[in-house]
């Protein structure tokens, strides 16, 4: 069995509540965790650091870089940092960013399972032990991988409130084209389809709840 004892987090997260309350329970397990808020005080800190073997970052770090950004030049420094990304996203597109791709071998962890410690350490360990593997992702996998790029926007657009019409001129197609891709995206977040249900309320509801929004 894999060991968590004595790995070097670096967690990094702007809220300081979580940042605090999740280093020390890591801490208390073991791992030397170094908490910062931001990107920048991350990559200062590496000037003079221990090795560091896993990265735990949130996505979302408020204004300048985002905890990818900083993954993607941590990786660049440091080419066997485990690299995990924190998010309340069920699919990190629905921020609505043009984020890099995720390392190779990065695992996100949604912020709503933080609070089951074993399975972040195992995750914390499995990011230690092979940093770049190419394996299946973790817990929001079957959300990020369900829809297409071009349906992630389309999903986007209907949660903002627009017609089905409006998205269609904006994207240069029929509107035949936007309803069957809506069809697609109901198929594939398995959403009722018949009389009785809202079809747009029903993908609201699913939108807030893959970006973590109850």
């Amino acid at each position: 069995m894999l060991s968590s004892v004595g790995a070097t987090v670096l967690l990094v997260d702007d809220h300081q509540f979580t940042r605090v309350t999740l280093g020390n329970a890591l801490a208390a397990r073991g791992l030397h965790v170094h908490a910062v808020a931001s990107a920048r005080e991350a990559l200062a800190w590496l000037d003079t650091a221990p090795r560091v073997e896993v990265a735990l970052l949130d996505l979302d770090l408020g204004t300048g870089p985002t905890g990818l950004d900083l993954a993607v030049e941590l990786r660049r420094r440091i080419p066997a940092i485990g690299i995990v990304l924190l998010t309340s996203y069920r699919d990190p597109r629905l921020a609505g960013r043009d984020l890099p791709p995720l390392p190779v071998g990065g695992v996100y962890l949604c912020k709503d399972e933080i609070e089951d410690l074993e399975l972040v350490i195992e995750i914390i360990v499995m990011a230690r032990h092979l940093p770049l593997a190419r394996r299946p992702e973790h817990g929001i996998a079957a959300h990020a991988n369900a829809l297409t790029d071009m349906q992630v926007d389309v999903l986007i657009a209907l949660a903002s409130g627009a017609t089905t019409a409006q998205i269609a001129k904006d994207r240069g197609v029929s509107e035949g084209a936007i309803e069957k891709t809506i069809a697609r995206i109901c198929e594939r977040l398995d959403l009722p389809r018949d009389n009785q249900t809202n079809q747009r309320v029903q993908l609201v509801n699913a939108f807030n709840e893959m970006r973590g929004v109850s």
